[in-house]
């Protein structure tokens, strides 16, 4: 990893480093946390903060909440919470509202075992767009181990998920509306929704799921209406479920979901007497079979 990583408080001087900036205008964030604290507070309307690459910006609070528009652009640094002996639990980034862009953003470590909305992003009103970016070992008691998506939108693409966890939704929990394309799931774990709980609309288009593990649900737990194209889920795992567990209104179409594993049934979907509709979709080699509830999804058998 290039760049210092630079603890919260480190200096004075860098704290005051940020001038305040001017709508629209693109404000140059050094590799010093203090300083970044003080450009999302200071921010003002369509700003942009183009952080320094591949900084390591170490945390030991959460970062000041975000109510307007704004872009992050990362240029690859992460945003991490602090894993020194008595840092505190919390979600690394919270918006309010706004239209709020992240370009190349990585996040890590965020939320614990107290947190309970998102260890990495809660979305409590915004309409977030997320370009690129790794989530790695966040987690929530609850919900969104990585992001919670409770109001406003969530879109991102491009993005990677990795080792995160939560009771609902390892990586992701989504209660309102969430797109995502060209992403990767691996091995995140959650009670319900290995990899994504999806308790509103979700479109999840060319992305691929791989060793997430749930209760139900080894990589995506349906709660409402999921739309799901051209994805691959493999080698995921759950007691039912092991690649999908439906319990509303799924359609699948021109994806693979193959080699998953169920401990008691339906080893790539499991559909709780709701609806499923597949089209050119492979539902083939999971265990101890493809589909249940038996009859209830036209199209896969086995």
């Amino acid at each position: 990893m290039i760049g210092a990583v630079i603890v919260l408080g480190s200096t004075a001087a860098a704290q005051g480093a940020m001038a305040k900036g001017t709508p629209g205008g693109i404000v140059t964030v050094p590799c010093d946390t203090p300083a970044l604290i003080s450009a999302i507070a200071d921010a003002s309307y369509s700003e942009k903060l183009q952080l320094a690459f591949g900084c390591t910006y170490q945390l030991t609070a959460a970062l000041p909440d975000i109510n307007s528009d704004l872009t992050i652009v990362g240029f690859g640094a992460t945003l991490e919470r602090s894993e020194a002996e008595g840092t505190q639990d919390f979600t690394i980034l919270t918006v309010d509202g706004g239209d709020v862009n992240l370009v190349g953003v990585n996040f890590r470590n965020g939320g614990g075992d107290d947190d309970d909305y998102a260890g990495a992003i809660d979305n409590e009103g915004g309409n977030i767009s997320v370009l690129g970016g790794t989530f790695t070992d966040n987690s929530s008691d609850d919900y969104g181990g990585a992001i919670t998506n409770d109001y406003g939108t969530l879109t991102m693409t491009s993005s990677y998920f990795i080792g995160n966890g939560a009771y609902e939704g390892g990586a992701i929990y989504n209660y309102t509306t969430l797109t995502l394309r060209s992403s990767h799931f691996l091995g995140n774990e959650g009670e319900y929704g290995g990899a994504i709980y999806n308790d509103d609309v979700a479109t999840v288009i060319g992305t691929t799921f791989t060793q997430d593990e749930a209760y139900e649900g080894g990589a995506f737990y349906n709660y409402d209406q999921a739309t799901l194209s051209s994805i691959t889920v493999r080698d995921n795992y759950a007691q039912w479920g092991g690649g999908i567990y439906n319990d509303d209104t799924l359609t699948v179409a021109s994806s693979n979901i193959v080699g998953n594993d169920a401990e008691y049934g339906g080893g790539g979907i499991y559909n709780d007497d709701e609806s499923v509709t597949l089209s050119r979709t492979k539902v083939s080699g999971n265990a101890p079979d493809n589909c249940e509830k038996s009859g209830t999804i036209a199209g896969c058998s086995g």
